[in-house]
Parts: structure tokens; C-alpha cells; sequence
């Protein structure tokens, strides 16, 4: 009876480790996918794109291209796939790729480039006035140049109509009919005066930026018509900005013209330029080429009015005989004047002129008629006939001096073609 109860242990064991076998875990198959290799290109240069994000919609697996535009996407699992493409200059892209178990897959995606239309960026810009009156604190006053035109006809003087504009304001003189001693005060300058019984606690005037000694004269001289703009500061605030002085406020006047500014022109007209601008000439001024045109022109002005002249004017010494009636004799004289100035200012128009400008006669004719006088009276005077170092000098404003003076004319002043 022992011998068959000792095969009981043997059985319970191989029941036991039948048990364990049945419970334990069972190694699970996992999916595995493929590597896809690719490259991102332009597609005009073909050349390789760094920075390209690429995502497999549904899933984690992303990469992002190197600088030669090459990426490779990890275990991409077998199947019909949404490739996502991004970057920043050539924007968002979407691609359908396949991948086959066992089929080797390579990427080639090409990128073109196109507008990114990015959200509209607003500028806001302010005027000086805005943004005095959004820096300058809660009390800002301020009489505009339509509140004036408004009360022309209406105020009797500026204190009247300040006084009708800004609160906090009283305006006293000794007669309504009165334009002169105006009392223009604000109403809590008398609990901050330094000084009792003070006829009239007056705040600072500046007339254009110029500080006004006697100010309740100056309400009623101003004409209206003058007044731009009123600006009111009041105790409290002017202090801290305007310093001594302005212990009862302070009113900053602006006439509609405080001044002559520079090459200011009145709407409608155009400033004229006093010399020409070479901006509209690349080509520049024919300098030679303008002197001798007028050398010549005045040479041949000089010989022909020289000749005139001597057919009613002889000299004999410091001493010049009219030959010829009066009304020929001025004729004569003033050919000899006129033809070579005329001569001069022509020949430098001639010859100065190019494809965009020319110069300008009149100009040129008072340049030659500067250097001529001088040069007839030089040449001509009794002091002359003694003095060759005079009479040298009347010769030389008449050759080089009317050349030079009109090549100068007609450089500066010309127009254009």
C-alpha cells in the first residue's frame, strides 16, 4: 500500500506546474513598421531645404530636414498616410504616401514657394497737439482756431472769449465799452496770492513763445482774425512746468503767423529757385564751349558797334568829337553799347545750350551789361589816355570780362527744354 501513495507528490507537481504554464503571460506580437528616408527640395532651384517639419497626421512620428533638406520618418507603420509639410517661408503642404510591408519606401518632396499672408499690422500716429493734451495731465484747455472764427462778431476781445471758452475763469474791467485794462484772472489765483488786496492776479502770458510784461493790455489789441489757438494751464499744473512767474496759471497764445519762415510761399504760388538745379541736367554746363561762344559773340558785338560808333565819334587825345546830328549820334552810342551785350548773351545761349537746358537771356544780358559800362568808361576815360595800366584794365573788362560774367549767368540761371 505505501509503494502506490508514493506517486501522489509526482502528480500534485506536474499539476502544479501545468497550472503555471496555463496562467502565465503570453509575449504579445508587436507591430513593427519601416523607415522612410526622404529629401525636401525647391522646386524651381532643386536645391535642399533645412527646417522642414514633417508629421504623419494621426500619429507621433515627425522629423524635421537637415540642412541638405534630408529627413528620415521612424517606424511608419504599413498603409495610407497623410504627410504634413511645414515651413515658414514656403507654408503648410499635405502629401498622400503608401507604404508596403517589405517595399522599401525614399521621399522626395518638393516645396514651391508662395506669399504667407501674415495679420494686418496698424500704425496710429498723433499730432504734437494730441499728444501735449495726452501728456500734459487732467487740465488741459484749449481754445481752437474754430472756436475762434465762431466767435468773431459774437466776443468783444480775446479775454472776452477765453472767458466764454474755459471754466474756472472771471474777466473784470471798469467798463463793458473798455478795451484796455482787462482784468483776466482764474478763480482760485485770489486764495494762492502771496500779496493781499492785489488789484489782479494775472497768469503768464506767452505771445508766441515771448513772455508779455503787461498782459491786460493785450486782450483787447489782439485782433481776433490773428488768433490761431489758446492754450490754458492752469495754477496747480503751471507751475511745475513754467517755473517762477507762473503762480496763477499761465495762457500760451498762437497767431496764425508768428513769423517769416524760410521759403514759406502762400498756397497757390510756387517758389521760384534763385539758381538752376543740375539735378534736371546730368550732363552738366558746357563751361568752354559757353565762354567761347560768348568771347566770340562779344568780339563780333564790340567790332560792329566800334565801327558805328566812329562814324559819328572821333577822339583826339582824352578829347571824343561828335561828327553827327543828336538823334544819330545817341544811335550810334548806343549800338556800340548794345551789340556787343547782345552779341554775348546770344553767343553763350548757342553754344551753352544741351539736350535738357539752356540758359537764360535775361540773365546773361545784364551779366554782359555789368562788365560793358565799366569797361567803355575805363577805356575812354581821361585818365586813360594817360595811363595804360587803366586803359589795359577798360580793355579787359570788355574781352574777358563780358564773357566771363555771362558763361557765370548762364550756368546759374537756365531752364529746362
Amino acid at each position: 500500500m505505501s509503494r502506490p501513495l508514493s506517486y501522489i507528490p509526482r502528480f500534485l507537481s506536474c499539476l502544479v506546474l501545468l497550472g503555471a504554464l496555463a496562467v502565465a503571460p503570453r509575449p504579445v506580437l508587436a507591430q513593427v513598421g519601416q523607415d522612410v528616408p526622404g529629401v525636401v527640395l525647391d522646386a524651381s532651384t532643386r536645391v535642399g531645404i533645412a527646417d522642414v517639419i514633417l508629421r504623419i497626421e494621426g500619429t507621433d512620428i515627425s522629423a524635421a530636414s537637415d540642412a541638405g533638406g534630408r529627413f528620415v520618418l521612424r517606424a511608419v507603420p504599413p498603409g495610407v498616410w497623410t504627410l504634413e509639410v511645414t515651413h515658414i517661408r514656403y507654408g503648410r503642404k499635405s502629401h498622400q504616401i503608401a507604404v508596403d510591408e517589405g517595399v522599401a519606401v525614399r521621399l522626395e518632396v518638393r516645396l514651391a514657394e508662395e506669399a504667407i499672408e501674415l495679420a494686418p499690422l496698424l500704425v496710429e500716429g498723433e499730432t504734437t497737439r494730441e499728444w501735449e493734451r495726452r501728456t500734459s495731465g487732467a487740465s488741459n484747455w484749449e481754445v481752437t482756431r474754430e472756436e475762434v472764427e465762431r466767435s468773431i462778431g459774437t466776443s468783444r476781445h480775446m479775454g472776452d472769449l477765453i472767458r466764454q471758452t474755459i471754466p474756472g475763469l472771471r474777466l473784470r474791467q471798469q467798463s463793458n465799452l473798455a478795451r484796455d485794462d482787462i482784468c483776466l484772472e482764474f478763480r482760485a489765483a485770489a486764495s494762492i496770492s502771496i500779496v493781499n488786496n492785489r488789484p489782479c492776479n494775472h497768469p503768464k502770458v506767452l505771445l508766441d513763445g515771448v513772455p508779455v510784461s503787461d498782459p491786460q493790455y493785450l486782450y483787447g489789441a489782439i485782433p481776433m482774425g490773428d488768433i490761431e489757438r489758446i492754450q490754458v494751464i492752469p495754477p496747480g499744473e503751471a507751475s511745475t512746468r513754467y517755473g517762477s512767474g507762473s503762480l496763477y496759471g499761465v495762457l500760451l497764445i498762437e497767431t496764425r503767423r508768428p513769423g517769416v519762415r524760410p521759403y514759406e510761399v502762400e498756397p497757390g504760388l510756387t517758389a521760384a529757385a534763385p539758381t538752376f538745379d543740375w539735378e534736371q541736367d546730368p550732363a552738366g554746363h558746357p563751361v568752354g564751349r559757353t565762354f567761347v561762344g560768348a568771347a566770340l559773340g562779344n568780339a563780333l558785338g564790340l567790332a560792329a558797334g566800334v565801327t558805328l560808333a566812329r562814324q559819328c565819334f572821333t577822339m583826339d587825345g582824352p578829347e571824343i568829337s561828335n561828327t553827327c546830328g543828336g538823334a544819330t549820334s545817341v544811335l550810334a552810342g548806343v549800338a556800340a553799347l548794345a551789340l556787343p551785350v547782345a552779341g554775348a548773351a546770344l553767343g553763350a545761349r548757342i553754344a551753352g545750350t544741351t539736350e535738357r537746358s539752356r540758359g537764360s537771356l535775361l540773365p546773361s544780358l545784364l551779366g554782359a551789361g555789368l562788365m560793358v559800362f565799366p569797361g567803355y568808361a575805363l577805356s575812354l576815360s581821361e585818365a586813360a589816355s594817360d595811363s595804360p595800366a587803366i586803359r589795359t584794365t577798360g580793355h579787359a573788362f570788355l574781352a574777358l570780362g563780358v564773357p566771363f560774367a555771362v558763361t557765370l549767368a548762364d550756368r546759374l540761371y537756365r531752364k529746362v527744354r
